[in-house]
């Protein structure tokens, strides 16, 4: 009985550690698209200054206008694309499998359990076994469903 705890314990830890990496990726993701929401802000505002510069006094302040847009539009861009790409960390998919690991032997000890029990507490050795092999077919179709 102690192995099911401590699989329950495994698989909650892990289950734990893959919540805190999922939710450390999205706020990592968010972060660097609220970024690329600044910068996109920021290009938008400078566009509209180098047209308003360009109307009113000629070439010069147009062109260093529009040079800061175009930096600004490659840090929107670059951050932009950092918050789309990514995956699954693969942390949080090892602990996954962890989980479902530990999950997957708790029930493999608890359907043992039941096959055995039934034979140690019965007086009877015909009798035990009829009752385990009912409990196990039991069992068996729980655990398919």
């Amino acid at each position: 009985m102690t192995r099911i705890f401590s699989l329950l314990r495994i698989a909650a830890q892990a289950e734990g550690l893959r919540w805190r990496r999922t939710g450390r990726a999205v706020a990592i993701r968010a972060g660097l698209g609220a970024g690329a929401l600044v910068f996109g802000l920021l290009l938008l505002f400078m566009l509209h200054m180098a047209l308003f510069a360009w109307i009113a006094d000629g070439q010069g302040p147009v062109a260093a206008a529009l040079i800061v847009a175009g930096i600004d539009l490659v840090l929107a861009a670059l951050l932009g694309w950092l918050a789309a790409r990514g995956g699954p960390d693969p942390v949080a998919v090892e602990a996954e499998h962890v989980r479902d690991d530990a999950l997957r032997q708790v029930g493999d000890q608890a359907a043992r359990a039941a096959v055995i029990l039934p034979v140690l507490r019965s007086g009877s050795m015909k009798k035990g076994l009829v009752g385990a092999a009912l409990t196990a077919a039991v069992v068996g179709l729980i655990s398919r469903r």
